[in-house]
């Protein structure tokens, strides 16, 4: 397995919360050394216009998670994903995404392309058409918040909420 971050101009920032994730995906699994990391560096010729994309670090043969923030139309990650696949060799790409705003074509973006997964949250309302498009998985941010509020109301730490904790401390709350 692979953590993957899309990059642009914002690079440190990118490296670093891909760094961050890499640990939380280590702490979960016992192979550790099977969790890597690589860059895939966009630059921009104009807004909404990719120019070029290149892949930095070793993906062949490995499932890669791409992680950003959020997804508009899908296009920069669907070409990431080619990107990936054709000149990367990885086996399969999956993409984690806080935010999937899902705007304009994104759906057929999705549809017709290499990706396995998409995982966003429910912090934007589902669009209509979603549902159809097997590749996306929307999870719930409610259990977190209402942690989060009972934390708050109970005068306990929120910021351990977002510890190094395995996934499971939040399941069913």
């Amino acid at each position: 397995m692979l953590i993957l971050k899309k990059l642009d101009h914002r690079v440190s920032g990118g490296v670093a919360r891909a760094k961050k994730f890499q640990e939380l995906i280590r702490n979960e699994y016992q192979d550790k050394k099977n969790i890597g990391l690589a860059m895939i560096i966009k630059h921009r010729e104009q807004p909404g216009k990719i120019a070029e994309m290149h892949l930095v670090g070793h993906v062949q043969n490995n499932d890669v998670i791409i992680v950003d923030d959020i997804i508009d139309t899908s296009g920069t990650l669907c070409e990431a994903a080619r990107v990936l696949k054709e000149r990367g060799g990885a086996k399969n790409v999956y993409a984690f995404a806080t935010h999937g705003l899902f705007s304009g074509k994104a759906f057929d973006n999705i549809k017709n392309s290499s990706i396995s997964e998409i995982i966003v949250t429910n912090t934007i309302p589902q669009k209509p058409g979603e549902k159809e498009i097997d590749k996306i998985t929307r999870l719930s941010v409610a259990p977190l918040l209402a942690e989060a509020i009972r934390r708050v109301q109970s005068k306990e730490s929120v910021s351990s909420l977002f510890a190094n904790q395995p996934r499971s401390n939040l399941k069913g709350q």
